[in-house]
């Protein structure tokens, strides 16, 4: 069964901060690739690695009030908006026939990005 997760963060990450979190949620593994345009919010992106399989969503520019509105209208756990009411929505989903240990990489990074760009990680 595939594994989702989100990361809502205040700032933007970059795409080299991304890859080292997950480097380093990895044990700091050298063999990750990314393959697909960070910079491009409507694109995809694979990250790809001796041990991982990672498909994500890169940022996106969304508004806070769209995010986590459930059917009675209150907003769940996010990050604080900017002065303009957005946050950065990324968005990863782990395939089932990922290698063993890729959901619980792809989760440690979300939450190390989630501390260092003022946001927070969440899992379906």
């Amino acid at each position: 069964m595939s594994r989702d997760f989100q990361l809502v963060t205040r700032q933007r990450p970059v795409a080299r901060a991304f890859l080292r979190a997950v480097r380093d949620a990895a044990g700091g593994t050298d063999d990750l690739i990314m393959e697909g345009d960070f910079n491009d919010p409507n694109g995809y992106l694979n990250v790809l690695g001796n041990a991982l399989v990672i498909e994500v969503e890169p940022p996106g520019h969304v508004d806070a009030a769209d995010l986590y509105e459930d059917d009675d209208g209150e907003v769940g756990e996010t990050a604080q908006p900017d002065d303009e009411g957005c946050l950065w929505l990324t968005t990863a989903r782990v395939p089932a026939s990922a290698p063993a240990g890729t959901a619980d990489v792809t989760w440690r990074a979300f939450q190390d990005l989630a501390h260092r760009y003022d946001g927070v990680a969440l899992t379906e």
